[in-house]
Formats: C-alpha cells, sequence, structure tokens
C-alpha cells in the first residue's frame, strides 16, 4: 500500500482539477495503469481531459459511461474499466486494467480519492461561484454608495437637476420633468426639470387625474404619446404642435406607491419615441425612484439619529437627577429647549393615585388649572392619565368637549398631552404646546419618548427617595439598638447559627471583662474557655453546654447563681441563653443575657436581717417594758429602806448594792427600747466641728480616767444633713467602745473628712484591733465579747447611720488598731 499513501500526498499537493491530475499521474506511475478524467458532452464522443500514460489513441467508448451513480467495474475490448461519477456534472473519473488485475483494491481506493477530490472539486467552483456574486454585490453596492455620497454632497434638489438634464441628453429629448406627488393636496407639482421656463416652473400645480402627468400618477402606467387622439382618454387635452412626442412614467417608491412622474419630450422635427425608448426611460426613472427613495431614507435616517442623539442626550440629563424637584425642573426645560415645545406643565399623582397636582408650570397661568388638580378621569388631564394614551389636539376648535374647552382655557388650538406611565401605572402627565404653532409629528415623538424616559427617571427618583427614607430609618433603628444595648444594665452578647459572636454590649465587658473588640468575630467557646474568663471553670462549662443546646433546637436554658471573680471580689450572675428566631420560625443564633444580681442577694439577705432584728426587737421591747415595771417598784422601795435610820451598815450596804443594780437593770432595758423603737430622724444642715468638740469634751472625764488621749481633725467650715443628737449618740458609742478596747491607754483620733458625694466620720483607736472572724458579726445585735453589756451599741450605730441614708465600715489596719468610718451623704433623700 505504498503507492496508495504516495498518491494521497501527491494529491494533497493541488486543488480541485490540479489534484485529480496529481493522482492520476500517481496512479499511472506507481499502478501501472491507464486511468484519466472523461467528460460526457452529450453532443458526441466522451472528451478526455486529462490522462496517464499518454497514449495516442485514447478513444473511450461512448457506452461505457452510460450507467449508474456509483462506481462500478465494466468489460469492453478485452479491458477492465473501473467508471466512477464524480460530483462535479458530467465528469468521470475512468481507469482501465486487464481483468486479471481487476480484483486489487488500490483500483478502489484510487476511485474514492477520485471521487473526494471531485467533491473538492465541486466545492472549489461553488465557492468561485459565490465569491463572482458577491464581487458583483459589492459592486453594486458601491454604486449606490457613491450615488448616495453625490446626492448627500450635492444635495437632493442638485441630483434631481442633474438627472433630469442627463435624461434628456440621453434620450435625446429637449425637455425633462421630475414630478412629485403631495400627498395631502392630491397635487403634482415641478421638483426638477430641463428644457423649461422658469415662470412655467413656479406656476405649474396639476391635480391628480388631470392631464398626462395626473393620469400616468393616478393609474401608475406609463403612457408614450406620439399623437393625442390615439389615447381616448387625453383627446380632450389641447394640442401643442411642436411637439413631436413625449413619454410619461410614474415614480414608485420600495412599497410601490406612486410617488410622482418623470416625463421628457422631442420638439419637431425630432423622431418620435420607440418602445425601446420608453423601457429604456423607465428604467432610468427606476434609477431616480430608487435615489429618492434612498435620499428619503437618508433624510429620515439623519432625523432619527438626530431625535435619537437627542433623546440620549435628555435621558443622559433626567437620569443623572435624583431629587424630583429638580428633575421636573430639567425635563420642563429640555422639553422647551431641546423638544421645541415653547410651554410645558407636569401634573404628578398623589399618594392616593386619583388626584393629579401640577408640580411644576412653565409659560402657563397657574389659574388655568383646577387648584385641587384633576381626579382621574376629570378633564382632558385626567382622561389621558386614566387611559395612559397620549393625546395630541390638532385643531382644538373643531374637537369635541372636553378636548376643545381646555384647549380654549389654555389659549391654543394645539397642544400635546402625554401620560407618564412606569410599570403599567400613570404616575403623572406633561401638557406642551407650541403657542398656537404648529408642531411637527418628529417633535411629537421625541416628546413621547423623552416623557417615558423622564418616567423613568422620576420612577428612579422615588424608589431612591425611598431607599434613602428606609436606610435612614434602617440607620436609626441600628442606632436606636446599639442605644438599648449600650444601656442595658444587664450584660447581653448574641451568636449566629456557627456560634461566632455577633454583638457584646458595655454591659458584658463590665461583667466579664472582654471588650467587644476582642469579643465579636470569635467563637463563643474560644471566648469563654480563655484563661482569664472570670467565669469559674466548672460554671463556664455549663454555660457553653447551655448554649450549644439552644443552637441544636432547645427552646431555652438558665443558670442561676453563677458566681464570677472580678477584680478580687466574688460577684454573682444569672445567665438566660434563648434562640434567635428569623421571620419563619428558623433558629438564626441565640442570644445569652446575664445580670449582676451580687446586690440583690445582699439585699435580700439583708431583708432576712431585719426581719430577724425585727422579730428580736419586738421581743426585746416587750422583755424591757415587762422589767421597768418591777424594777421601777424595786427602786422605789430600795429608796425607802434607804432612808430608815434603824438599817444595820450590812443592810445599808445590801440596799444601796440593790438601787445600784436595779438601775443598771433599767438602763438594760432603756437601752433594749432605744434599739427595738423605731425613732424619726431631724435631718438639718449641721456645722460638724462644733458638734464633735462637744462630743469629745462630754466624754473627756472619762477617757482621761482610762488613760486615753483624744484628737479631732475637722475642717472648720464642714457641715452636713443630720440629726445632732442621734449622730452624737452614735458617736458616744463609738468612742466608749474604742476606750474600752484600750484598757492600757492609747490614742483616739476623731476624724472628719470630705469626698465628692460623701461626709466621713473615723474613730480611730491603737488597741488591739478586731480579730477578723469576728467583723463580719460585729454589728449584729446582742453580739459582744465583753462580760458586761447587752451587744446593742454598735447596732444602734448602725441603724443611725443607715436612717442617715449612710453606711459604717471597719478597718483594722495592719500596724494595729480598729477605724470605724460613718459614710454620710451630702444630699439627704428628703432634698435638703
Amino acid at each position: 500500500m505504498d503507492w496508495v499513501a504516495s498518491a494521497l500526498e501527491g494529491a494533497a499537493t493541488g486543488v480541485g482539477t490540479e489534484a485529480l491530475t496529481n493522482l492520476i499521474r500517481t496512479v499511472a506511475t506507481l499502478g501501472g495503469v491507464w486511468n484519466g478524467l472523461v467528460l460526457q458532452t452529450g453532443r458526441g464522443a466522451p472528451y478526455v481531459i486529462a490522462h496517464a500514460p499518454h497514449e495516442s489513441n485514447r478513444r473511450i467508448p461512448e457506452e461505457l459511461l452510460h450507467g449508474g451513480a456509483t462506481a462500478e467495474w465494466r468489460c469492453m475490448d478485452g479491458y477492465a474499466w473501473l467508471v466512477t461519477p464524480l460530483p462535479v456534472p458530467e465528469l468521470f473519473y475512468v481507469l482501465r486494467t486487464t481483468p486479471d488485475q481487476q480484483s486489487r483494491t488500490e483500483w478502489r481506493i484510487a476511485a474514492q480519492l477520485a471521487h473526494l477530490l471531485g467533491q473538492h472539486e465541486k466545492f472549489h467552483r461553488e465557492i468561485n461561484a459565490l465569491k463572482r456574486l458577491s464581487e458583483q454585490r459589492l459592486t453594486a453596492l458601491g454604486t449606490l454608495y457613491e450615488t448616495a455620497i453625490a446626492s448627500e454632497r450635492g444635495g437632493l434638489e442638485h441630483f434631481l437637476n442633474l438627472a433630469t438634464r442627463r435624461a434628456a441628453q440621453a434620450m435625446d429629448a429637449q425637455a425633462c420633468t421630475l414630478m412629485l406627488l403631495d400627498e395631502a393636496r392630491q397635487t403634482l407639482s415641478i421638483a426638477a426639470s430641463y428644457g423649461l421656463p422658469e415662470k412655467l416652473i413656479a406656476e405649474t400645480c396639476v391635480p391628480l387625474g388631470a392631464g398626462v402627468a395626473g393620469q400616468v400618477a393616478l393609474t401608475g402606467e406609463p403612457i408614450l404619446l406620439n399623437e393625442l387622439d390615439a389615447e381616448p382618454s387625453l383627446r380632450h387635452l389641447p394640442k401643442r404642435a411642436e411637439i413631436s412626442s413625449s413619454i410619461c412614467v410614474p415614480l414608485r417608491n420600495q412599497e410601490n406607491q406612486v410617488v410622482g412622474v418623470l416625463a421628457i419630450r422631442r420638439l419637431k422635427p425630432a423622431p418620435p419615441f420607440t418602445q425601446e425608448d420608453l423601457r429604456l426611460f423607465v428604467i432610468f426613472a427606476n434609477q431616480i425612484a430608487n435615489a429618492l427613495e434612498n435620499a428619503r431614507l437618508y433624510q429620515r435616517l439623519k432625523q432619527n439619529v438626530a431625535q435619537l442623539t437627542t433623546l440620549v442626550e435628555l435621558t443622559q440629563l433626567v437620569t443623572a437627577v435624583l431629587d424630583v424637584d429638580t428633575l421636573l425642573q430639567t425635563v420642563a426645560r429640555q422639553i422647551r429647549e431641546k423638544v421645541g415645545f415653547i410651554r410645558c406643565a407636569i401634573f404628578l399623582s398623589g399618594d392616593a393615585a386619583r388626584i393629579y397636582q401640577p408640580r411644576l408650570i412653565e409659560g402657563y397661568r397657574a389659574e388655568m388649572f383646577p387648584v385641587r388638580g384633576f381626579r382621574r378621569g376629570q378633564g382632558v388631564i385626567g382622561m389621558v392619565a386614566k387611559l395612559r394614551l397620549p393625546l395630541v389636539v390638532a385643531d382644538a376648535q373643531h374637537e369635541v368637549q372636553p378636548m376643545r374647552g381646555f384647549g380654549r382655557a389654555l389659549g391654543t388650538n394645539q397642544y400635546c398631552v402625554m401620560p407618564i406611565v412606569v410599570h403599567g401605572s400613570c404616575i403623572g402627565v406633561v401638557l406642551a404646546d407650541r403657542q398656537n404653532e404648529p408642531f411637527t409629528p418628529e417633535q411629537v415623538e421625541l416628546l413621547m419618548a423623552f416623557v417615558n424616559q423622564a418616567g423613568i427617571a422620576l420612577e428612579n427618583a422615588r424608589l431612591y427617595r425611598e431607599k434613602e427614607r428606609r436606610y435612614q430609618e434602617i440607620q436609626e433603628l441600628a442606632a436606636f439598638r446599639d442605644n438599648i444595648l449600650r444601656s442595658l444594665r444587664s450584660g447581653m452578647f448574641t451568636v449566629d447559627e456557627t456560634g461566632r459572636i455577633t454583638t457584646w454590649n458595655r454591659a458584658a465587658h463590665r461583667h466579664l471583662g472582654f471588650p467587644a473588640r476582642e469579643s465579636v468575630g470569635r467563637h463563643y467557646t474560644e471566648v469563654l474557655n480563655r484563661a482569664v474568663c472570670p467565669i469559674v471553670a466548672a460554671h463556664c462549662e455549663q454555660l457553653c453546654q447551655a448554649i450549644q443546646e439552644v443552637l441544636d433546637g432547645a427552646s431555652g436554658r438558665t443558670l442561676y447563681k453563677t458566681p464570677v471573680q472580678r477584680h478580687g471580689e466574688t460577684h454573682v450572675l444569672n445567665f438566660s441563653v434563648s434562640p434567635l428566631i428569623a421571620r419563619g420560625r428558623h433558629t438564626q443564633g441565640a442570644v445569652v443575657l446575664f445580670e449582676d444580681i451580687t446586690e440583690y442577694l445582699r439585699l435580700e439577705a439583708r431583708l432576712h436581717e431585719m426581719e430577724r432584728l425585727a422579730t428580736v426587737g419586738q421581743m426585746t421591747a416587750t422583755i424591757a417594758h415587762e422589767l421597768r415595771n418591777p424594777l421601777t417598784a424595786l427602786r422605789a422601795a430600795a429608796d425607802l429602806l434607804m432612808q430608815e435610820d434603824a438599817l444595820s451598815d450590812s443592810q445599808q450596804l445590801y440596799m444601796e448594792v440593790i438601787h445600784d443594780e436595779s438601775r443598771r437593770l433599767a438602763e438594760l432595758a432603756d437601752e433594749f427600747l432605744e434599739f427595738a423603737r423605731p425613732f424619726q430622724l431631724t435631718i438639718q444642715p449641721t456645722t460638724l466641728k462644733p458638734l464633735l468638740q462637744r462630743v469629745l469634751s462630754v466624754q473627756e472625764p472619762y477617757l482621761k480616767s482610762v488613760g486615753v488621749q483624744a484628737r479631732l481633725e475637722c475642717p472648720d467650715d464642714l457641715s452636713a444633713p443630720v440629726d445632732a443628737a442621734r449622730l452624737e449618740q452614735a458617736l458616744r458609742n463609738l468612742i466608749q467602745n474604742a476606750a474600752q478596747a484600750m484598757p492600757n491607754g492609747g490614742a483616739l483620733t476623731l476624724r472628719a473628712q470630705e469626698t465628692s458625694e460623701w461626709i466621713t466620720l473615723a474613730v480611730q483607736d491603737t488597741g488591739m484591733g478586731v480579730p477578723e472572724s469576728m467583723r463580719e458579726r460585729i454589728f449584729t445585735p446582742f453580739y459582744t465579747t465583753r462580760t458586761r453589756g447587752t451587744g446593742l451599741g454598735l447596732s444602734i450605730v448602725k441603724k443611725i447611720v443607715e436612717g442617715h441614708n449612710g453606711r459604717v465600715t471597719l478597718e483594722c489596719p495592719p500596724e494595729g488598731g480598729s477605724i470605724f468610718t460613718l459614710w454620710l451623704p451630702k444630699i439627704h433623700l428628703n432634698g435638703s
């Protein structure tokens, strides 16, 4: 099969017939057989176009080519002939060999290659034919283009005058006339001529159907006129002896409508026109008609381009404005400047979309329109708004109502009313006119297109305004939400579906110690399981588990009394975890709320303490009251006995003991009653230094007797709203306790100071101090470490200070001693 590859290689070196010739030579050289291309002419013996090897006698039997459409073997003249019809009409590939070599597969391959190359030759011929056709069409297009350029450069009038002159010269005529039809007036007038006087050109106006030109324009049939008598429909026309012959043919546009006529005439003694002249002149007239149509189309194209350019400019102007009032002013200005109208008014619908109010008036007077606007369906404006159809009134005087009356009110006979329709709804109406000056259809089309674009711009402005309003609302809502989050005393943070923290308010920062910038965007487990997290590890794990359960679909979880270490103090928080529900009842996260209840627990404990103290006080008051009556009688009896002279010394001694102890019991009962009895404070602004000096002066003999030196530290002008008597009582109790804490003597300091909100009164001693185990219970009623005493002194002090809305604190410095401080507010709750 090596020769097959060589045949393919040789065939590939040419195109079409050349490739077939190369195949024939290769088969002859390598296969040793004769083969060739044969053309069946149909008018004689077949003609051999190309063959190999060369033979002087190359006659092909004519009957050899009669057969089917496929390759087949035929035996003739002692040879085996393989005849293959090729795709090219009447062309065959013929291979001749001896019958014993007929079965070789190479011949079939050669035939298939020949058929393939024949297909290629067919394609090549078709391409050449299409190429020639394209060249012809390009030539025609070039001619039309040159004609259009010529008519554009010289103008249509110059082209028509040139055409009439060339037509007359080509037809050997002395005159040529081109007349155009006025559709509105149904008349023919001369647009271009050759050989006619100027006066006749200006005066000629032929009605449709009149004369030769009118008859041709009416019927659309050309006329060759040598004798008027030969045409029965024209016998009534006057005869002109100087005219030898004339031809008049119609000019038709692309819609086959008659747009004018072209006429030529010969003067005597010139020979008359023939039918051949008529056919030639019809062709010439068709060319002129095509030129007229091209000029008309070109003019319309220029108008459309100009209109489109104007519309684009107008659209760019109005779409760049988003403020409604500015947009309306721009629209009105462009209607007057670009579209060409003199006056215009724009009516827009209100929120109810049933009243159309005049929003902008240019050139009209406000009293021309109703003050309340036009209701839908009312008047011309309302009717256009209801029907959503444009209204163009060219002659209002001959229109029906309300168009006639509206034109009279406007003071014009011509006006346009255009609806502004957006998404099938009429949002406004535009009124425009030229103050009785006519407007063109092009102006109306441009106004209509511009109004449509203005409607889109108005809708965009409305949507932009609505978007701005909604954006402002969203911003206000966001600010309101942020303000709520910032103002909440309770801590709060939210997590999304993936567990990432989305919000973290200030209270959360205050309670847990993490700012929002370190928490938002991170997973809640990463934030809560940090080493510096103040929540105890076990409770932190419970909180994380509760959040995960809510994210997995649980309704809610609550953790009570969770301890949190913050600034060295233990605070107690309640945590509540709730699902964050979207509109579709889909959980899109969780909300974690937590509140510091430490103060609440303290108040609760204090309430319990107060309830207990109230019970103790009531019991104490009852006991004290029951003791005072017998003690009073006992003291009176002792006093009476002590006045007797008959008592011995020992009896007198015992009576004094009874008297002293009953007095002490009475004092204890009074102290019990003082603790149990509610008292009313008389709060008045009081200068503190004289009060403190008076307290120390009263206690001075007692202090000296126990070896205690007292010192006062107080500014001269320091004052506070207090009950002076009760404050002295509290200070006396503290001074006596301080003196009792220094059995071997010491120093006592009474110090008064002022802070931004408080007045502090401190009693400091140099005793042994209060043991830490006793500090929590030292203000508890009836708690005392001495053998004598009721344990009510500090409780009464605490009661007096809290009655002033203050508090009392105890400090034990490392160097020893104790400091009891009374914290009194500068402003009392009653406003003083």
